[in-house]
């Protein structure tokens, strides 16, 4: 399981962003669907830790905050602008999420090797495939000024992403409120009777 934390982006503010990607030639566009704000990529893991992960995210206690979508940037090398991204407005409270999800999942025993980059909160947009630098850079400056709605975050989830041949499908597969422990969203629930599945698969009891 290939597996990363974030929060949602609201479904309205998605569609809004999605037309600043698709319209760049060469650019692989994310869609709405898929966007998010990584707090923590965790990467691949058996179905066991994954439980674990599971059971440590849902001890995390956060207070809701609320964020703006606010102008675009890239990441990129000298030789190239890997993603095209959406900023968001500084908000402390999603840092300290941040770091709190990261200190839970250090504190496992046998936890996963995590990506070390800082953290920085962006949605991508999209993946550069074979985009010229200028094309990309100019989108920057046409739309730099993006902005949306204020919306709420109160709760995050662990995704999981599987590969297609149309790109990264990414799944919610539990999600946490912060505040009523492992059932508190619901969702929990739904991802250890996917877990279970998998450890029967595994074992080959199902095919």
């Amino acid at each position: 399981m290939r597996l990363f934390v974030g929060v949602e982006i609201p479904a309205d503010i998605a569609a809004d962003l999605y037309p600043l990607a698709r319209g760049i030639k060469g650019l692989d566009a994310q869609t709405p669907e898929n966007m998010h704000i990584t707090l923590k990529f965790i990467g691949n893991v058996d179905p066991g830790l994954a439980a674990e992960i599971d059971q440590a995210l849902a001890k995390i206690a956060f207070e809701p905050f609320d964020l703006r979508v606010q102008g675009l940037n890239v990441f990129a090398s000298t030789q190239k602008i890997r993603i095209f991204w959406a900023g968001v407005t500084e908000q402390p409270l999603m840092r300290q999420l941040a770091a709190r999800v990261e200190s839970a999942l250090r504190a496992l025993e046998d936890g996963p090797d995590m990506d070390m980059r800082n953290f920085t909160p962006h949605i991508t947009l999209g993946r550069n495939r074979n985009a010229a630098r200028a094309t990309i850079e100019q989108a920057v400056a046409d739309h730099g000024d993006v902005s949306s709605r204020t919306f709420t975050i109160d709760r995050f989830c662990l995704y999981e992403s599987h590969s297609t041949a149309d790109g990264p499908e990414f799944r919610v597969v539990a999600a946490y409120d912060g505040t009523d422990g492992p059932n508190g969203t619901g969702d929990t629930q739904n991802f250890r009777d996917d877990e279970a599945f998998l450890e029967r698969k595994m074992l080959g009891e199902i095919e």
